[in-house]
């Protein structure tokens, strides 16, 4: 094999999923006209041939609603997620041996619309090398966080391994119903919300997939050069990072936040001030009334606070005042606060990036946008880290030999970092907009942090 790129796509003629599955989609909606594609990549010994590949996402349609979901509006400009009618999974196989193929189809991945009014809000790209591929699984945010795409690859690989990995029940819809002890709103907030729905159902503002697609593409134009940057731990590291992360009385992703923090003010400084703001993702799924357990769906939020590294003190002090800064945050912070959307007008929820990239001109959509702090680069870091995940190895002739994600890229964050553990590896993904993080900056950040974590963990 060649390096040249060979491309193929599965074209099967299936039976469209129909199982009834129909849910309202929630505070999820202000996601869903904004370029939030979340990437997972598996990196895996052994082959997969589209048949195979084709074959067990389409059975695991049957275990994952999400899966076969696409999108529709009600009367009341409500949107539904509905599996009726729903095309297979796209599948597209990738042959080429150039080291930074998976690289180049993660961009185009992020750049690629779903076509939510047909569905699906999944696709599927296998890179095939020589002896080993990796598998890159595409989802739009609004039916999936990190979390569940590990959950499916690992679902796939047992597929591929002729296991049976059953049926789950739908996936639960974050509701003021399922969250435990919501908060209420003040009868001055519910004034305010009435109003702001009055405004805004007067100016009568509605979006299609044609409009989607025409204001994403001017992101994209204004977002051209996205970067990846991938590495790993040893296995070794993995453990003595686990062990003097113990010793220091300090979460791993406190001291892993740590790292970055000090690569950051190393390689970059504290300035400009949003370097000092962090946004960190906390997942919800174990935080509601109704079991969620390894569902496919969206179920994250997100901490926003001030973190930064301090000069002259060690590393495990930093990693000492991060970890009490987040649990402080965690402490005050609703992670349930995007309900308040329930009381919105759904189409005022999709105007923000038509505000920001489209020409939309809207005093409400303006507000919100900001209020949001998604009108203009606002952290120095989003971090995900999924965690450890409990996922075979051995899947028959093949081999699972790491899984690398989140990826996702944001015009708000100037640098996005995904970590994941599996099978004792833990990985890292960071991408950025190259106009904002050139390539010499990203290499000495990635080089920092390896050096903190080496050299703080050599001795446990």
């Amino acid at each position: 094999m060649s390096n040249e790129i060979k491309v193929s796509d599965v074209h099967h003629h299936v039976t469209n999923y129909k199982a009834g599955f129909k849910t309202r989609m929630n505070s999820e909606r202000s996601m869903l006209m904004m370029p939030m594609n979340v990437v997972m990549v598996a990196k895996i010994k052994g082959m997969i041939t589209k048949d195979e590949l084709h074959k067990a996402v389409e059975t695991l349609r049957k275990r994952h609603a999400f899966l076969a979901v696409r999108v529709y509006f009600d009367e009341q400009d409500y949107g539904w997620f509905n599996t009726d009618n729903v095309p297979a999974v796209p599948v597209r196989i990738v042959e080429s041996t150039a080291p930074d193929t998976c690289e180049s189809l993660i961009k185009s991945e992020w750049k690629t619309v779903f076509p939510y009014e047909t569905g699906p809000l999944v696709r599927l790209t296998l890179v095939q090398k020589v002896n080993d591929c990796e598998l890159i699984v595409t989802g739009h945010h609004v039916i999936c966080d990190g979390t569940s795409l590990t959950y499916l690859i690992r679902d796939i690989l047992s597929q591929l391994g002729k296991e049976e990995t059953g049926v789950l029940p739908p996936p639960p819809s974050i509701t003021l119903e399922t969250v435990p002890n919501p908060k209420k709103m003040k009868p001055v907030q519910k004034l305010i919300m009435k109003i702001i729905s009055k405004k805004w159902n007067k100016a009568g503002i509605k979006f299609n997939q044609k409009d989607m697609n025409r204001m994403l593409n001017k992101f994209w134009k204004l977002n051209s050069r996205p970067s990846i940057c991938r590495w790993e731990l040893s296995a070794e590291t993995t453990r003595n990072l686990v062990s003097k992360c113990r010793q220091e009385n300090v979460t791993v992703n406190s001291a892993l936040w740590a790292a970055f923090l000090s690569a950051q003010y190393k390689v970059q400084g504290n300035k400009p001030a949003f370097r000092k703001q962090a946004g960190m993702a906390v997942s919800t799924r174990n935080k509601l009334k109704v079991p969620v357990g390894e569902c496919l769906g969206f179920y994250a939020s997100s901490l926003s606070l001030k973190l930064k590294h301090v000069p002259g003190i060690s590393f495990w002090d930093n990693a000492r005042q991060v970890h009490k800064a987040i649990h402080k945050e965690l402490d005050k912070t609703d992670i349930f606060r995007m309900l308040v959307t329930e009381f919105l007008p759904p189409t005022l929820l999709d105007s923000f990036y038509f505000c920001k990239y489209d020409g939309l001109d809207n005093s409400l959509a303006r507000k919100m946008l900001k209020q949001l702090k998604w009108n203009k680069t606002s952290f120095g870091y989003s971090i995900t880290n999924v965690g450890k995940v409990n996922i075979d190895t051995e899947y028959g002739s093949r081999k699972l030999e790491a899984v690398y994600g989140p990826l996702l890229y944001s015009d708000v964050n100037e640098k996005v970092v995904g970590i994941t553990t599996v099978n004792g590896i833990l990985t890292f993904s960071m991408s950025c907009s190259a106009e904002n993080v050139n390539s010499e900056a990203v290499e000495k950040i990635y080089k920092q942090v390896m050096r903190i974590i080496e050299s703080e963990c050599s001795h446990t």
